[in-house]
């Protein structure tokens, strides 16, 4: 039976009035951690506890699918939070995603799994094969394993009865490797697992019971570690488990015939309805009379036409090309062997070849190679992608004709479930947008949070292919009273920056939104979706990511008002290439409210640098953030804003309205002539001026760079037509001798305000005096008789 995504919906508690006085502040942002225990029973209802930091006073639970109900929210403490929750019969089975919105902001999200089969709680003490917990066959326990733990299940099957186990661990977010085993009542070994291509470093088994009988279910973490975070969900019943399904794709609301591989009974074969688009958990379940996979199969949904590989095809042997685009569904069937498949492509053509293995849950590991027909030359070939076993190729196709793409595992292995799934697609675009990080690996910031009255800012992510060009962002819903503000992002941007503002007036509230972005021009129908990633599980070596999840709606909530505010002053003069400027930021903070702030300025134009974080003490009500930009500033008017946090309670972010900030090409560049002087001397450097663009008014230029017990004439003044200047240096015998850099820096008028940049480097050579020339003694010839 194939499950895909169900609507996304919100399940609302209560709402909170506005507090009216910092007093009455809330802590900062709240942290989940995890929620437990780790998944439910669909059609039952159960109380689940959400464990994290700071999350008093909760008020909502965000759920990013349908088919649940809260019933209850209590509090149990700062940390804690109890939640019922219902869960419909109609749930989708698998992964669910849950957030906890408090009045002071929205958690982290973190995932939990539903399923079929009644629940039981593990009970110790089960480490010792012979003294078992006893369960039933269709049960799933949720347990854990500690330190050198290892716990056994034991359970009643009739003869021939099918055993599938299968376990869920480190897709709950911890790192925590299982290892599992079926055993008969003596102990003997009849079905292990450690890792697998279908779950990774999760496990199943299934097998048909040989005898009537006990049998033992041993579950532990496969090098004999644990700990209190190494929860599972084990599943045992008589449901299906194969290992594959084939073909592993389709077109959109086609009915298909697919086989399930590696149930103990032998191939399966559905007939089975595809949805008519993409959902966001999608995949194929294998359902019989006897139950129904825990988890679902991989399956590619998409436009392309299927065929089946055609036997004999292990070398280049006479066949009908293909025409792209096209999926072939194809296997290795045995070791040391190659599958070659021809097609027909047009000069200047491009194809992405891509071959699905591990990502449909095969064993194998693809080498493609693509070759000339009529002379068997290789032209290009691809063994990983982005360092992931399957391999992907962009090939642009040098001449019409006919090719070959050979198929080969990258051991030379093969098997009746080393398939794949081999497709030529046009390069299509794609674009989709989530929050930029601000912590590696964690959610900070991840979430909309604005305080009521105020104004919260983010940089918006862009992941774009296949194409260039502007890109801006929709969000046609948010919750009443909030607002979005930004501009389009620039075509060499990944980022742009975005300000949400909420009203006095809006209400304390929150929910699960769409975000999606475009290409500013309509007529090119490219448009996008919102997908964040949460690394949930990392591990050695150097953070490699085990296991994520994702979401593809944004939290968005309207919090209990914070005692500060900024403001940005919009800058009434540019930025200069090769200038500084400071922007000023204002605060504002409530009366009695008495604490430092500390700003971050987290877009840059390329080009403009600043600090990263600056503190502005309790007494100051105002601070000029200063910026740079460096000779290849990018010219053009940014979007920009200031981020800041103070303590209520904990760390609680806000931030200015959305400005714009101009960067422009310098006003005027000067040429200092190389100037040489002697110690205790005085000497002129010309300078001569090039008029970039106009500007009004007086200007200064001023002298930097110069050594010390050096005295200039600077500053000077000129304006728009001056056409050289002239400075004095006076040295004296304690002036260091040797080449100095002098440079000038100007500083133009404009609206009210001045323009500061680097206009000029030269060079000052000081000289020590020649030492006075000595006179050489006449010699004085001597008379001789």
């Amino acid at each position: 039976m194939l499950k895909y995504k169900h609507n996304l919906f919100a399940i609302l508690i209560c709402f909170a009035a506005a507090s009216t006085s910092f007093a009455a502040g809330v802590p900062g942002t709240p942290v989940l951690n995890q929620i437990v225990p780790r998944g439910m029973q669909r059609g039952t209802e159960k109380t689940l506890l959400f464990t994290g930091a700071r999350l008093f006073d909760a008020k909502e639970v965000f759920f990013y699918d349908d088919g649940f109900e809260v019933k209850n929210i209590e509090q149990v403490d700062g940390n804690n939070v109890k939640v019922t929750v219902a869960c419909a019969e109609t749930c989708r089975i698998g992964e669910h995603v849950a957030q906890l919105r408090t009045a002071s902001g929205v958690s982290d999200y973190r995932n939990f799994f539903v399923g079929v089969l009644p629940e039981v709680d593990e009970a110790e003490p089960n480490s010792e094969f012979t003294a078992p917990q006893k369960v039933a066959l269709g049960t799933t326990i949720n347990g854990v394993v500690q330190n050198e733990d290892v716990d056994w299940f034991q359970l009643e099957a009739k003869q021939g009865q099918r055993i599938s186990v299968e376990i869920e661990a480190i897709r709950l977010g911890f790192m925590f490797d299982p290892y599992i085993e079926i055993r008969d009542a003596e102990g003997n070994e009849l079905a292990k697992c450690d890792d697998c291509p279908l779950l990774k470093q999760d496990a199943f088994l299934s097998i048909h019971a040989p005898a009537d009988g006990l049998y033992t279910v041993m579950v532990r973490e496969t090098s004999y570690g644990g700990n209190g975070n190494c929860r599972y969900r084990l599943h045992v019943g008589n449901f299906p488990r194969p290992a594959l399904v084939f073909p592993a794709g389709g077109k959109f609301g086609e009915t298909k015939e697919v086989t399930f591989l590696g149930d103990p009974g032998g191939p399966m074969k559905k007939s089975v309805t595809l949805p008519t688009s993409e959902g966001f958990r999608g995949g194929l379940f294998c359902e019989d009379e006897q139950g129904v996979s825990p988890s679902p199969f991989p399956f590619l949904l998409s436009d392309l036409e299927s065929v089946a590989e055609v036997e004999p095809n292990n070398g280049f042997l006479e066949q009908t090309a293909v025409t792209l685009p096209i999926a072939i569904d194809g296997r290795i069937a045995e070791g040391d062997s190659n599958d070659f498949h021809r097609f027909t492509a047009k000069k200047g053509e491009t194809w992405i070849v891509d071959c699905y293995a591990r990502r449909i849950g095969s064993p194998l590991d693809p080498v493609i190679n693509i070759f000339y027909a009529k002379d068997k030359k290789h032209i290009a070939g691809n063994d990983d992608l982005a360092r992931k076993p399957d391999a992907q190729m962009r090939f642009q196709v040098p001449e019409d004709g006919d090719y070959f793409v050979r198929v080969r595992d990258h051991l030379d292995r093969g098997g009746e479930d080393f398939i794949y799934r081999l497709q030529f697609e046009k390069p299509k675009p794609e674009l989709t947008v989530n929050i930029k990080r601000n912590d590696r690996f964690s959610q900070r910031r991840q979430q909309i949070a604005i305080p009521q009255g105020n104004r919260f800012g983010l940089l918006m992510d862009a992941s774009k292919k296949n194409f260039s060009g502007e890109v801006k962002l929709i969000a046609d819903s948010l919750p009443p009273g909030v607002t979005m503000e930004c501009r389009t992002m620039a075509a060499n941007m990944t980022y742009m920056p975005v300000v949400f503002t909420a009203t006095q007036d809006a209400e304390i509230d929150g929910g699960l939104f769409d975000v999606n972005a475009a290409h500013v021009d309509d007529a090119k129908n490219i448009k996008g979706g919102y997908d964040l990633r949460a690394d949930l599980v990392l591990g050695v070596p150097n953070n490699t990511l085990y296991y994520p999840c994702h979401v593809d709606k944004a939290a968005v909530a309207v919090l209990e008002p914070v005692p500060f505010r900024l403001e940005l002053v919009p800058p009434k003069a540019p930025l200069l290439r090769d200038g500084s400027t400071n922007v000023k930021v204002k605060i504002y903070r409530d009366e009695g409210y008495e604490k430092d702030i500390y700003l971050q300025f987290p877009f840059r134009p390329p080009g403009v640098g600043t600090n990263y974080q600056v503190k502005v003490t309790k007494d100051k009500t105002e601070f000029d953030y200063p910026l740079n930009a460096n000779a290849n500033a990018q010219i053009g008017k940014w979007p920009i804003y200031v981020m800041g946090w103070s303590d209520v309670k904990g760390q609680s972010w806000i931030s200015t309205q959305l400005s714009e900030l101009e960067i422009a090409e310098p006003r005027v560049k000067m040429q200092m002539a190389m100037t040489s002087v002697t110690q205790g001397e005085s000497a002129e450097m010309a300078v001569t001026l090039e008029q970039l663009i106009a500007f009004e008014g007086e200007a200064t230029a001023e002298l930097l760079g110069i050594p010390p017990n050096v005295k200039t004439n600077s500053p000077l003044k000129f304006d728009a037509k001056t056409e050289s200047l002239t400075f004095k240096f006076e040295t004296t015998d304690k002036s260091p001798p040797g080449k100095h850099g002098p440079f000038i820096r100007v500083t133009i008028p404009q609206n009210g305000a001045t323009m500061v940049a680097n206009a000029g480097r030269g060079q000052l050579r000081i000289n020590k005096p020649r030492p006075p020339k000595v006179e050489k003694a006449k010699k004085t010839k001597v008379a001789t008789k």
